[in-house]
Formats: C-alpha cells, sequence, structure tokens
C-alpha cells in the first residue's frame, strides 16, 4: 500500500531506494470502514495523511449545520495545518466516504525522517507549496468565481468529486446548497442536448 507513496518520492524528490525503504519505515497503515472517523473535532491533528484507497472526507460543525471543507482521494496528501504545527486541537473532523487506506506519518516520526533523510525535506516542501497553491486557488474560486463555474471547475480538473462524491457534500464544498446545484447540473445536461 506505501508503493503509491514511495513512487511520489521518487517523482518528486528523486529519492533511492535506500531514502525509499528510510520513509517506508517511517509510515503506520490506518485501515478504515465506510463511516468511520479518523479524527474528530477537539483532537490533536497530529500526523499527515496520505490516502492510499478511497476517500476522506473533512467538514466542521457551526451552528449545528455541517459544512464539509474537502474531500482527498487516493494519491492525496491531508492534515489540519493549524493543528499539526502549533498542537492545537483541530475544529475539522475527518471521516472516510468508503472503505479507505490511509498512510499516515506523525508528527515525531517527520522530525525524525527529516533528519535521518534530508531529502524528504525537499519532498515536504514541494508538497506543503502544492497544498498552498491548492487552497489558495479554492479559496479564491469561492470568492470570485460563479457557483455554475465552480462546479464546471471542478469536472475538468478533478472528475472524482462529481463520481464519488454525494450531491449535499459536493455543494456545500462549492458553497451552494444542493437544490441549487441540482439546478445547475440540469441546466448545464439540458444545454448539452440542445
Amino acid at each position: 500500500m506505501t508503493e503509491s507513496l514511495l513512487n511520489l518520492c521518487r517523482e518528486v524528490a528523486g529519492m533511492s531506494a535506500e531514502e525509499l525503504t528510510i520513509v517506508a519505515r517511517y509510515l503506520k497503515t490506518i485501515r478504515l470502514k465506510r463511516k468511520q472517523f479518523l479524527i474528530r473535532e477537539g483532537r490533536q491533528y497530529d500526523f499527515i495523511g496520505f490516502v492510499s484507497k478511497g476517500a476522506i472526507r473533512h467538514f466542521t460543525w457551526r451552528e449545528g449545520v455541517e459544512k464539509t471543507c474537502n474531500v482527498n482521494f487516493e494519491n492525496q496528501f491531508f492534515t489540519d495545518f493549524d493543528s499539526f504545527y502549533r498542537g492545537t486541537p483541530t475544529i475539522n473532523n475527518s471521516v472516510a466516504m468508503e472503505d479507505s487506506i490511509v498512510l499516515t506519518l506523525s508528527k515525531t516520526d517527520r522530525e525524525l525522517l527529516l533528519t535521518e533523510c534530508p531529502a524528504f525535506e525537499r519532498f515536504s516542501r514541494v508538497i506543503s507549496e502544492r497544498a498552498a497553491q491548492e487552497a489558495a486557488e479554492r479559496a479564491s474560486r469561492l470568492t470570485w468565481d460563479r457557483p455554475e463555474d465552480r462546479y464546471l471547475h471542478l469536472l475538468e480538473h478533478q472528475p472524482d468529486f462529481a463520481r464519488r462524491v454525494p450531491l449535499k457534500h459536493l455543494a456545500n464544498m462549492l458553497g451552494v446548497s444542493a437544490e441549487s446545484l441540482s439546478r445547475i447540473r440540469k441546466r448545464l445536461a439540458s444545454s448539452v442536448l440542445s
């Protein structure tokens, strides 16, 4: 199950077979059943996760309303940066949307790995930069794009969302109601048929 992550380490940071063996030693595997929580609000997010198989949905509760923040699929990393780096309790919940396998690297093990395998520092930096860019783009799209444009962008760049994420969670991520997203989908489908 670690092969996809190790391949990514090789591609991004040019790690040798010996370095990949070191990385693999620090990874822990967690198997989750559908709807099983990986972490709940109020606990410290003291690890970085990598989805080896499945899908992990991240959400918060505000005034009794559930708000989906993101969904991660195979070959994607995730963590709560604030909780991970500051040691504060997270406000997020992370739950498996389908049977999933997650590789984790604890904060303590990450520090040891950075010392033992300096190439992992470069890998971590590149992955963190990508995550920051994606978060900034997502925030910009929520601020400036029309809901229909956000949906079309998602379909084009992350088609798994439309196939694997239920309408209510997808709508929530796009900042619209499920009813509005349903209307957008119908409008787009009818324009394709015309």
